[in-house]
């Protein structure tokens, strides 16, 4: 914005005057349009970022579903680990073999993450932008848990590297793996429980987000 001296002297005051309205009058017309410019921007960053946080919040809703069907999955064949492991301590025949299979994707936060960075979610009302820190708060905790019962579940079949079989560990092996199976049970509990707590945050914003 610059502001230009008049073309010609300025004689009287009725010039001045005349001279220093027309520079007013410029002036707010250019700071009235650079507002409505940055109001416009505003606008548009917003509602781009709620849009984006809307498609992400249906996406990590369905993927945490399956997560919870996988994580369900996951609880069952450890216990049925365990009591393989209890039968082998025993010095039982197995008619089964363990398994450690083990699957989450978790949750994503692209979108929250660039409203953030942004500054889109100063934008926003302050009890959605609270809202959605809550939810991807919640998320983060989920995502930390599930790190934790991945390497829990990692470890138990450590004793078996170099293709020995259940039939070959000792009773301190299986003492070992037993330990790591109940270690890593405990972690899916509490992820599970974590879930369950992201589930109700996510019930209650579903209608207001």
């Amino acid at each position: 914005m610059e502001v230009h001296p008049p073309e010609h002297p300025i004689h009287s005051a009725r010039d001045f005057f005349l001279h220093f309205f027309t520079i007013t009058i410029g002036l707010l017309i250019a700071l009235g349009l650079e507002g409505l410019v940055e109001a416009a921007h505003h606008r548009h960053l917003l509602h781009q970022a709620e849009t984006n946080l809307r498609l992400e919040f249906a996406e990590n809703r369905k993927q945490l579903a399956f997560d919870e069907q996988q994580l369900h999955g996951t609880e069952g064949l450890l216990a049925d680990d365990l009591a393989l492991l209890a039968e082998a301590r025993g010095h039982q025949a197995s008619s089964g073999g363990l398994k450690f299979n083990c699957d989450w994707n978790g949750m994503q936060t692209a979108a929250w993450d660039t409203a953030r960075d942004t500054g889109a979610l100063a934008l926003m009302p302050y009890d959605r932008a609270l809202q959605y820190s809550n939810i991807y708060g919640q998320q983060t905790t989920v995502n930390d848990q599930a790190t934790i019962y991945f390497h829990k579940v990692a470890v138990i079949p450590a004793t078996l590297q170099g293709g020995r079989k259940l039939s070959d560990l000792n009773t301190a092996d299986i003492d070992t793996m037993i330990t790591n199976t109940q270690q890593a049970m405990v972690e899916a509990k509490l992820l599970g429980d974590l879930c369950h707590s992201l589930d109700v945050l996510y019930d209650d914003a579903g209608s207001k987000l």
